[in-house]
């Protein structure tokens, strides 16, 4: 008993530090967004390809079957998908957020995924929620609209395009979870992620052609990148990972949710970004759902 309980906890400790550094990627971000004059169609395509490449050259490391994947038409159709409406969608469309709002703002829009997940499935399959999921959903439209509008329903707190960047993010967020699901449960984890990062990261850079940004890296600008390649996606995943093994996925995800709150701390406490009493309320009740949805049946 006493085993599995520090098996548990182990688990529990590994996600928390997987939403921690995480949480470090949008500050690292907005300070090259507002300091260095970097721009998202430059950032987010060097750091799918490079984080992609480090992750794949890990799962490679570790013994693991890297190219399997794309022997089956079908499953390379998949993983194509994921890597352009799932992966870049996702990341293009959180760096955006971020660019155009701030660090912990950007980030609890993709905390709306598990409602909007419920909205889809009711809408599209006619399956009802359920009282805990139509609690979940209420929680997360209320959190967003206080973040939108900090209680002043005639007038948007943060700008349009912020806030359709998000409402984007939390889409593409769903794709992220929900195309890979069948490859994940064949193929290593890492290398579909990574595969996706580069898949994504190419698509990308044919699209905005980065190399011709005006680009000044210096020493910070470089100290940032690094540190949202590593410290901000290989460390956390690899974390994430080792959670959902001890403990399972949804703890790892309930302790994960650590991410919107370092992110702000980190944006406030390093680049001076204000956050009001109503943005915190809001966080709050986005960041419900996921302790609403995860009360077992027997409790209810």
């Amino acid at each position: 008993m006493a085993q599995n309980r520090n098996v548990k906890l182990k688990g529990c400790l590994y996600a928390f530090m997987a939403g921690m550094l995480w949480g470090i990627t949008s500050p690292a971000a907005q300070y090259l967004f507002e300091r260095k004059n970097i721009v998202s169609e430059w950032l987010v395509p060097f750091r799918l390809v490079f984080a992609g490449l480090l992750l794949l050259i890990y799962a490679g490391v570790r013994g693991q079957d890297i190219t399997s994947v794309w022997k089956e038409k079908t499953d390379a159709c998949r993983l194509v998908l994921f890597g352009v409406f799932g992966m870049l969608g996702m990341q293009f469309t959180f760096f955006s957020a971020v660019q155009e709002m701030d660090a912990g703002t950007a980030t609890i829009f993709q905390y709306l995924n598990p409602a909007m997940l419920i909205l889809f499935f009711a809408v599209v399959y006619k399956i009802m929620p359920g009282k805990k999921e139509i609690a979940a959903v209420l929680a997360a439209i209320s959190g967003i609209a206080i973040v939108a509008t900090h209680g002043n329903l005639s007038s948007l707190a943060i700008s349009p395009k912020g806030f359709l960047l998000g409402m984007l993010l939390a889409v593409t967020t769903c794709f992220y979870g929900v195309l890979p699901a069948p490859l994940v449960k064949r193929y290593s984890a890492e290398a579909v992620s990574a595969w996706g990062m580069i898949v994504g990261g190419l698509v990308l850079m044919a699209v905005t052609r980065p190399w011709r940004i005006p680009v000044v890296i210096d020493v910070q600008v470089a100290a940032a990148f690094v540190t949202i390649i590593t410290v901000g996606t290989i460390l956390p995943f690899c974390f994430y990972l080792s959670a959902v093994k001890y403990t399972g996925s949804v703890y790892a995800g309930l302790f994960s949710c650590v991410e919107p709150v370092a992110a702000s701390v980190v944006a406030a406490v390093f680049l001076g970004t204000r956050f009001m009493k109503m943005d915190i309320l809001g966080f709050a009740l986005v960041l419900s759902t996921l302790f609403i949805l995860a009360i077992p049946e027997k409790l209810r």
